[in-house]
């Protein structure tokens, strides 16, 4: 299993929550945490999306949801974030004040 942080449009009441509970597909949200590190979260666009910068210590600590994915999940996840052409990338960072979730979702 994999574990993902959904900053953006993929946590639970934002447009695209939706596409964390798949069909076929293995996913449990944990809880709450902060990056560890401060990153820049900007509005891009002119839907206002939001994108994390890969600039740490910079910014400020983001609050995001951890989720637990099984690898079908994750590879959902990576094609509908476009990652494989690079609109996006898959990094490991480390989190902070873990909150878990109590109902589960």
């Amino acid at each position: 299993l994999h574990y993902v942080f959904a900053y953006g449009t993929l946590k639970r009441g934002m447009p695209n929550a939706v596409r964390m509970k798949q069909p076929e597909k293995f996913s449990r949200l944990l809880g709450m945490a902060y990056t560890k590190d401060k990153y820049p979260l900007v509005l891009g666009t002119e839907y206002k999306i939001p994108f994390m910068l890969d600039v740490p210590n910079n910014g400020h600590n983001v609050l995001g949801e951890v989720w637990e994915v099984d690898e079908q999940m994750l590879q959902f996840l990576d094609d509908y974030e476009g990652v494989p052409v690079g609109l996006y990338k898959r990094v490991n960072l480390d989190i902070d004040e873990f909150r878990p979730e109590v109902d589960g979702a």
